[in-house]
């Protein structure tokens, strides 16, 4: 194997500038490989795995009822694909955002990644690679999908509902301060 394979992370010239490279070829790679489903869904593969698991484990989680899990490539009428999907039997106002958004979450995976990785792999070149590799397929599958954010923000009563309950959190003392005169609140 050539010296260059094996070398250390901290023996390349520039780390940076590696990132940036194997960014560009693993972008290049996926742009070659979108005329072909099978092509791009091998590659995306364990990213889509991540996305529609994420939607799968939180539809259950909040009793979405998940009756259908695939990674099978479908061609859309624009003429693009649907790499994975995930169907459920109970989308309600509580359960539409967090699981449409779930894929989100990803992106703490991703962290968590970064921190163990190379406590886990030895630092060579090859692994640096699959490193780069894992982390560009898991954040770029982290990214919410257009049928996604369809779902998740077309339900009102759970925009509402999230909406509120976000609002009312960040400003909890101006809420319970407003109401102390009509009511009393315990804390």
């Amino acid at each position: 194997m050539p010296d260059i394979i094996i070398q250390h992370i901290d023996e390349l010239p520039d780390n940076r500038l590696y990132l940036i490279i194997l960014v560009l070829l693993i972008i290049r790679l996926m742009r070659i490989a979108s005329g072909s489903r099978f092509s791009i869904s091998f590659i995306n593969l364990f990213g889509t795995f991540c996305h529609e698991l994420a939607h799968f484990l939180v539809g259950f989680l909040l009793w979405a009822k998940p009756v259908g899990f695939s990674l099978w490539p479908k061609r859309q009428s624009g003429g693009g694909f649907v790499l994975g999907s995930v169907s459920f039997n109970n989308i309600t106002f509580f359960n539409a955002i967090p699981t449409a958004l779930a894929p989100l979450l990803l992106i703490v995976l991703a962290y968590y990644i970064e921190l163990n990785f190379f406590t886990l792999f030895y630092e060579t070149t090859l692994t640096f690679i699959l490193y780069v590799f894992i982390i560009v397929v898991i954040l770029e599958n982290a990214i919410p999908s257009a049928t996604d954010f369809k779902v998740a923000f077309n339900n009102i009563p759970g925009v509402v509902f999230y909406v509120g309950g976000t609002l009312i959190y960040l400003y909890y003392d101006q809420v319970r301060s407003f109401l102390a005169p009509w009511i009393t609140i315990p804390g």
